[in-house]
């Protein structure tokens, strides 16, 4: 498949500052599919909406983060790992299943054990498997202790093609 039929499944706001770790943007969603996530600098209908959001008062970033080094971030508490540590800081990153308030976990099943984790940024095809599903969630990307400083939100659309 090289171009795929894409179908609109939602249009959602991702605020830099959830109630809890991360957004809910489907309920369930499972596979075989590929899920398209795009952050839009319009909304559904054709307003402009903003294309960066917050991590700090003084510091702005679009979805695809800043480059630093996010395997430790200094936050409001000292030393802490960002919620995904290959992904840049204040990125978009998304997971499917688990809730809103999971953090990642140590040990040999990796850092969301039983959860598919991504980087989403701008721009992201993601393919599930007949076996995953669950809810779809997004976030910004940073250390826990430190989304009370952030702010703003991205508007994304997010579509399906059958594999």
């Amino acid at each position: 498949m090289t171009n795929p039929s894409w179908r609109e499944i939602k249009w959602a706001k991702v605020p830099a500052k959830p109630d809890g770790l991360w957004t809910v943007i489907l309920e369930h969603i499972s596979g075989p599919r590929l899920l398209r996530i795009s952050v839009k600098d319009k909304d559904k209908k054709k307003v402009d909406v903003a294309v960066k959001w917050h991590t700090t008062e003084t510091e702005d970033c679009g979805a695809n983060g800043i480059a630093r080094d996010t395997s430790s971030t200094t936050g409001t508490t000292g030393t802490a790992s960002t919620l995904i540590m290959y992904a840049p800081y204040g990125a978009l990153v998304g997971k499917l299943g688990g809730s809103t308030a999971d953090l990642p976990e140590g040990g040999s099943g990796g850092p969301y054990s039983g959860r598919k984790v991504f980087t989403a940024g701008t721009y992201c095809v993601v393919t599930l498997a007949a076996n995953e599903g669950g809810p779809l969630f997004l976030t910004m990307n940073d250390i826990p202790t430190s989304f009370d400083r952030h702010s703003g939100e991205l508007t994304v659309l997010i579509e399906e093609a059958p594999l």
